[in-house]
This record gives C-alpha cells, structure tokens and sequence, in this order.
C-alpha cells in the first residue's frame, strides 16, 4: 500500500506566535460569551454590544485559520487514525461539554429567556439547531474530514469555491434556525486558508515588517470592521468574507510582533492551555454573572454595565486556566476514552494540533 504523502513545510519551527494568537483568540470568545450573559442580565452597555458585533467579524476567521494551520499532519493520516483520534474525540468533547452546558443552564435561573428543556430541547441545542458555545469543536469534527476526502482538489480550485461558499453562507440567510450551521459554512475557507497556505504563512511569518506597520493595519482592519457593522453591511454577500481575511492577516502579523514581549507571552500561555479553556469558560462565566445580577436595576447597574464583561472575562481565565491539571487527571473529560492523549511535552511545538 503506498504510504499518504507527507505535509509540506518546516515540522520542527517554532511557532510561539500561533500560541499568542491563539490566546488572544480564546480571550476574544470569552469576551463574546460575557457580553451576552451581562446584556442578558440587565448589565450590558450598548458600547459593549456593539464592540462584540465587531469582534464577531474578527475572532472565528483567526480562530479557524489558526486551527487549519495546526491540522496538516491530521488531514494526511490514515482514515482510520483520523476519525478515531482526531473526528471522534472532537465530537466526544463536543457532546460532553455541550451536554454539560445544557444541563446547567437549564437548571440556573437567568433572567433572559427560558432556555429549551428535556432530550427534545438536548437533541435541538446539541445535534439539529446547535447554539451553544462549544460548537468550534463540532466545527472541526466536519472540517478535519473534509480536508482529508478534498486534499487531492488543487488549492486554486478549493480556496475559491470555499470562498464562494463562504460569500453565499455569510448574510445568514441560507440557514435561519442555526447561527451554527451558517457559520460552520462561511468559516471553512479560513480553515482551508490554514491547511493549504501554511507554507506561505510561514515564511511570511518571518518577513513582518516593523511595529507601525503593523499597528497601522491592524488599526485599519479594526475601523473596516467598525465601518461595515456600523452601516449594516454584514448582510452584503463576500463583506464577512473581506473583513476576516484581513482579520487573519492583522492577526497573524499581530501575533509575531506581539510574541516576544510580555503581553504576548501570558497569551501564548493561554494560547497552549485553549481546550480546558475553551470547554469551561462558559459554564464559570454563567455562575459567575449570577453574582452580579442582583446589581440590575439599581443604582449600581450604569456604572458596573461599562466594566462588568471585562471583569467576568479576567475572573473567568482565572478560574479556567488552573483546570487544566485537574481535567486532565480525568481522562475522559478532554479526551475520548479511544483516544489517550500523547505524552506530555515541556513545550508543545509547531506540531499541536487542535484547541
């Protein structure tokens, strides 16, 4: 049997940057998630709301191509191997977490409205019309074994019809029900941008000019991304499209520079410890905003609405990111019981794949 190729590109680079992108990545969704349980709650700012609309252009593409750059080996392994320890632990995790998710927040009393209950409501929330937060991983679960049965399709036929894809699935419209499935949809030719352009970002990665560029493209990414929220243009077919490419390239080139100092350091920290991270963020932040609510509707409620997400997301990381020990004594919980996980290294390399 003739043996799958092997990835292009350097396997023992450093990439510290991925690690610091990915971190502010996971910050960012935080952020999201803690803006909608502070609204929710009575303690959302305006400000807030509309600085999450325009993070929502921003965060997935980065997120997505961050993930398709680590996926290369993945998508080259056997199928077997592939849909054992890669598809299926995603979707373990998925379910798991996602299950969690609904349980607990059925049973917590939140303001907002009543949340679906029983295994319909579980059926609907999880596997049909899924709107929790843990949905990357299902994402990945679908776009990992699509890279592998399309890795033989040039990428100058796929990078186009993905963003063809995308540009058709971004206003929303194709699928009402779901936030979920229309964005699995516009998100993928960011995870292919990842998977077939890792080489070029690569050695990119090495020719990022000095910090004012930078700064400047990143600033001129940010006020895109304003303008286009602002003059509801996000229904327009290819804009998402635009702006999360630019995203991606921003981010990235963000991320290099940033890498080396202080900052970029704590996030890169962040950045390897993203799947506890991600999985439990949302539970703690749920508890977490209880304590605030019974702030709503009193004279405390201006003042705390313009610093309460920020503070949800810095008490949430602090909770979050020492789990990471604990969760991994359980085998089971970040990891499926076929798929024990890889010995651990002092540093994890280029290699990792996965949140």
């Amino acid at each position: 049997m003739t043996p799958s190729p092997r990835p292009t590109g350097p396997t023992t680079v450093r990439l510290d940057w991925v690690d610091t992108a990915r971190g502010a990545a996971i910050v960012l969704v935080a952020t999201h998630h803690a803006v909608l349980f502070a609204t929710a709650e009575g303690l959302g700012h305006p400000a807030w709301t509309a600085f999450d609309e325009t993070l929502r252009l921003l965060r997935m593409p980065l997120f997505f191509f961050l993930s398709g750059l680590l996926a290369v080996r993945a998508v080259h392994r056997p199928w077997a191997d592939l849909l054992r320890r890669r598809v299926g632990n995603d979707l373990w995790v998925y379910l798991l977490w996602a299950t969690a998710a609904f349980l607990a927040f059925t049973a917590m009393p939140y303001a907002r409205d009543d949340l679906p209950t029983g295994a319909r409501g579980w059926l609907d929330d999880t596997v049909l019309l899924p709107g929790n937060g843990a949905w990357y991983l299902l994402a990945l679960a679908l776009y990992l074994p699509a890279g592998r049965l399309l890795r033989a399709v040039p990428t100058a036929v796929l990078l186009p019809a993905a963003a063809v894809l995308a540009a058709a699935f971004g206003p929303g419209q194709l699928v009402r029900y779901s936030f979920v499935w229309s964005d699995v949809a516009t998100l993928f030719v960011f995870f292919v941008a990842g998977l077939r352009l890792r080489d070029l970002a690569l050695r990119s990665s090495a020719r990022v000019p000095g910090p004012v560029p930078v700064v400047a493209g990143a600033g001129a990414t940010a006020a895109l991304a304003l303008a286009v929220t602002g003059l509801g243009l996000t229904q327009v077919p290819g804009v998402r499209l635009l702006v999360g490419a630019a995203a991606v390239v921003a981010g990235c080139a963000v991320a290099v520079r940033l890498a080396p100092t202080r900052t970029g350091r704590a996030l890169a920290d962040v950045g390897r410890r993203t799947l506890p991270v991600y999985v439990t963020h949302e539970l703690v932040l749920g508890v977490l905003v209880l304590a605030l609510a019974p702030a709503a509707g009193t004279a405390l409620a201006a003042p705390l609405s313009l610093v309460a997400p920020a503070l949800l997301v810095a008490a949430a990381l602090a909770v979050c990111l020492p789990l990471r020990t604990p969760l991994t004594r359980v085998p089971w919980l970040l990891h499926a019981p076929w798929a024990a996980p890889r010995q651990p290294r002092v540093r994890p390399t280029a290699e990792r794949v996965g949140v």
